[in-house]
This record gives C-alpha cells, structure tokens and sequence, in this order.
C-alpha cells in the first residue's frame, strides 16, 4: 500500500469521525439536518447543501426566515414571503428564491417548524455517502451474522449422541450357553448319524460310478 492510499484513508476516517462529532452535537443541541436536494432555494442555498434547523414555534415565525417544513409528505425549505392572520392562527405563504411564482397554498404550523440557521454547501453529499457507507456496512455485517449462525446450527454436533450410543453397547453382555448331559448326549447322536449317512452317500456314488 502506497504512502497516498494510506493518506487518503486516514483522512476518510478523519472525516467520518469529525462528521459523527458534528451530528451528536447536532442532536444533542436538540436540533436537526436536512439535505437539499433540489435548486429551488437557488443562489441563497445550493444543491447538496447541509441545512441546520432549529425547532421553534410558529408564532416567532418573521418575513423572510427560510423554514423546512413537511408538505405532501415530502420535505421542503423554502423562505417565508407571507404571513397572515387566521382563526386556526398565522397563515405563512412560502416560496423558493429560484422560483417565480410562490407555493400553491398558504400553510398553518400548529407544532414547531424548522427555522434554518446555517446552511453549509456541498456537505449534504458528503452526508448523503456517509450514510450509504454506513448503511453498506450495518447490512454487511449483518449478513455476516445471519449466516454465521445458520452454519453453526447446520454443522454442529449432537455432543450427547455419542456417550450415549457407547452407554448402550456398553450394556451388551455375552451370556455363556450351558447344555446339561442329555442335551450333550442327543448333540452327538445326531452328529454320528449325520456322518454315518454321508458315509452311505459317498459308497453309493461309488457303486454307481
């Protein structure tokens, strides 16, 4: 491995590090962050820029502060151009610095909302990969795991199997036949008789030969 290989990982891992201590401060300041991906907040935040936001009420909502609000289920940051009264309370009109005309229908905030405090550009990529690294890396590992596990439940060995298939011929024992005198006596006469019928075989072959 070359010295720049090596001097490219170590500063990846500086990064990632110096980028994990940001977001605990981050979270732990109580606020949150938001990728931009789209132009529409165009030349005041760039595409692929961090946005920090802080939650605050609406009603200390002003002209001109840049919000990030959810709508349609899709998350937007967009500057306040309107404000008006109403009997569920303000209503805020919104509108990219890029686009021409404002967003089709005034908005009510009845929680908090995040009020944009900095914007730092080009950092929601870097942001946007960390999390796919991280990501890679958690299903990777578990992966890993999972079929770990499976190998080892597939694989293993019954330990108690063996003992105690030894235990049972273990217990096998060779018991001695025993024969009385009678049964001694019939043994041999049947014997005498089988070869003395072999011996009558074998003459009558002969004979006939």
């Amino acid at each position: 491995m070359t010295a720049a290989i090596k001097l490219t990982i170590s500063a990846l891992i500086v990064v990632l590090f110096a980028l994990s201590l940001l977001f605990v401060a981050i979270r732990t300041l109580g606020m949150a962050t938001f990728v931009v991906t789209g132009g529409s907040m165009e030349p005041t935040i760039h595409k692929g820029s961090l946005v920090i936001d802080e939650p605050v009420s609406a009603d200390t909502l002003r002209l001109g502060d840049i919000i990030t609000f959810d709508h349609y289920d899709q998350t937007t940051t967009h500057r306040v151009v309107g404000i008006e009264g109403s009997a569920s309370g303000p209503m805020f009109s919104t509108k990219g610095d890029a686009n021409q005309v404002t967003d089709p229908e005034p908005l009510a905030f009845p929680g908090r909302v995040g009020l944009v405090k900095l914007a730092v550009p080009g950092l929601g990529y870097a942001v946007a990969w960390m999390q796919y690294i991280w990501r890679l890396g958690a299903t990777l590992i578990a992966a890993i795991i999972f079929f770990s596990c499976a190998a080892m439940v597939f694989f293993r060995k019954d330990p108690k199997a063996a003992p105690v298939r030894s235990a049972k011929l273990s217990t096998l024992k060779l018991v001695p036949v025993r024969m009385t005198t009678a049964q001694g006596a019939e043994a041999q006469r049947i014997w005498a008789e089988h070869e003395r019928w072999l011996r009558q075989a074998a003459l009558a072959t002969a004979r006939a030969a």
